[in-house]
């Protein structure tokens, strides 16, 4: 499903999966406004925890890698 909104300045499109039964103005609002703390995670993930800097190939190690960017980010995100 489609969702297309219009502003004075720009058309916004939502698309989804969902039935268009689920897919209320209040559901659009709740879902997107997720989105924001996602874009700020990968941001200081990238720029400030090391994943950018992680040269690891196998599996295991880009695992245990990424745990400890969520361990650092949690530690930073609750100023531990």
């Amino acid at each position: 499903m489609q969702v297309l909104m219009r502003t004075r300045q720009k058309l916004i499109i939502l698309s989804t999966n969902e039935d268009s039964e689920k897919v209320t103005a209040e559901w659009v609002v709740n879902t997107y406004s997720g989105r924001n703390w996602v874009e700020v995670f990968y941001r200081e993930a990238k720029g400030w925890l090391g994943w950018r800097e992680c040269q690891a190939r196998g599996l295991k190690s880009l695992q245990r890698h990424l745990i400890l960017v969520f361990c650092a980010y949690t530690f930073r995100l609750f100023g531990v």
